[in-house]
């Protein structure tokens, strides 16, 4: 079987890492597409996962539009020569039309409820999207929930193992206490009118983490002058054994947050977009703490402090508060498999496609049976 993955963002190469590894392993043939975006391809090349490059992402609309117009039509005529089977994204606003216009399934993942544009975008095209349990959105009958996180895919069940030797050749001894923050350059097209810490507060927030250790600081954006000292300077492939060890986690991205949620480490979210995950992982699991006001960013930053003072000495508790939710959950790297190789089958042997929704039963996927409906 052919499968072709595109990538728009980092957390995408995580998602599918291990997926990608399972069908070479099978003898099926993968390929890879990527922005340019942040450290996207950067994190494919560490990983070793060749990949063809779409170009950078623009800034600003107009740019944007272009950049983006200008990828779409690379993939096309990438996936013209590579003829997959099936193609596989979130948020697939290059895959999907592709997909449509070859007459190939397409599978999307969506954990992003406010990314209205890109719902636009994509869901006249995808085959199946298949959405969290907890996600704040029904958008019909292409839609397959499952019992997951995109998180668990590599930072649950078995998938990630953390090497203290990480933190330590940053010269973090084991037995300190350290924080870890992260801030977002707000350059994606939902976080238009978004916002989290001020300038101000994140130079209090680092202050005043650091009476309880040392900080961590990565950031997308420059950081202002009196952060720059804290800034982490290690490869982002090892950021999750950072995350695992640190005693709190401060993140403006939800997607970190829900990282250090499937690792144990409590996570203090400040941003203005909510999300279905980082929900459920605070009023079923108390993993995540959601601030999303701005008047807020006080009431973060003292709970932040507080965190990184007394979680060290709560540890297991964390732990056993992860432990539970990853058990709640399906291995969702498994999940994505069986979807994968189940459509591609689809594309070979015409019929009913079923792929599993974390449940025991196998649930029909719609939209896919009568090829006449994709034209």
């Amino acid at each position: 079987m052919r499968v072709l993955f595109d990538i728009g963002h980092p957390a995408h190469v995580h998602l599918f890492k291990h997926v990608i590894a399972a069908l070479r392993r099978k003898g099926h043939s993968v390929l890879v597409t990527a922005s340019e975006k942040e450290v996207a391809t950067l994190l494919l090349r560490r990983l070793a996962i060749p990949y063809v490059s779409l170009g950078t992402p623009g800034r600003g609309m107009v740019s944007k539009g272009a950049r983006f117009a200008g990828a779409t039509l690379r993939l096309l005529a990438l996936a013209q020569q590579f003829s997959p089977d099936v193609l596989v994204a979130v948020s697939p606003v290059r895959a999907a039309p592709v997909a449509w216009l070859l007459r190939r399934p397409c599978i999307g993942l969506d954990d992003t409820e406010h990314a209205t544009l890109a719902h636009r975008l994509y869901l006249p095209f995808v085959t199946t999207l298949l959405t969290p349990e907890c996600y704040g959105l029904d958008v019909g009958s292409k839609q397959v929930r499952y019992r997951g996180y995109h998180e668990l895919a590599y930072l649950g069940h078995g998938h990630f193992c953390p090497d203290p030797s990480v933190v330590l050749s940053a010269g973090i001894e084991a037995s300190e206490p350290f924080s870890l923050v992260r801030f977002v350059a707000w350059h994606a097209a939902h976080d238009v009118g978004q916002g989290g810490f001020s300038q101000e507060a994140k130079i209090r927030l680092v202050q005043s983490l650091s009476q309880h250790g040392r900080v961590l600081v990565s950031s997308e954006a420059a950081l202002p002058v009196q952060l720059r000292g804290f800034a982490l300077r290690a490869s982002p492939d090892l950021i999750h054994h950072f995350l695992y060890s640190a005693a709190v986690c401060v993140t403006e991205g939800a997607t970190m947050a829900s990282e250090a949620a499937a690792l144990g480490t409590p996570a203090v979210y400040v941003n203005s977009l909510k999300a279905g995950t980082l929900t459920e992982q605070q009023t079923r699991y108390g993993l995540v703490f959601n601030f999303n006001n701005r008047q807020d960013e006080g009431a973060a930053i003292d709970l932040a402090t507080e965190l990184a003072r007394r979680s060290p000495l709560q540890r297991d508790e964390w732990r056993a508060k992860a432990a539970r939710m990853v058990r709640d959950h399906i291995d969702v790297t498994e999940f994505l498999l069986d979807a994968v190789l189940r459509h591609a089958a689809l594309e070979r042997d015409p019929g009913e496609a079923l792929i599993r929704t974390g449940a025991p039963e196998y649930v029909p996927v719609r939209g896919i049976v009568d090829r006449e409906e994709l034209q």
